[in-house]
């Protein structure tokens, strides 16, 4: 039996022949929620008073923001890190 054609595949990318791994999204953000947690609070219970405010919203406030910037932030290394390995 003769093969008239070439048959080709290209090889998938694998991340075994590199010396980088892929990193672990979740737990990457879940870090970067922590870390923006606790900035948030720090912010919050040493920053300047405002009398509009409780300090328990400002604390608050800016711990939840601070978490989801942290969250955002994280997850941005975490996407820059996988597309170098």
């Amino acid at each position: 039996m003769q093969y008239l054609g070439v048959v080709s595949q290209q090889r998938r990318k694998d991340r075994r022949g590199s010396n980088f791994r892929a990193p672990n999204f979740p737990a990457f953000l879940v870090t970067g929620g922590l870390v923006g947690l606790l900035v948030g609070l720090f912010f919050g219970v040493f920053g300047p008073n405002d009398a509009r405010y409780d300090a328990s919203a400002a604390i608050g406030f800016l711990g939840l923001l601070c978490a989801a910037l942290g969250v955002l932030a994280a997850g941005i290394v975490a996407v820059l890190l996988d597309r170098r390995s």
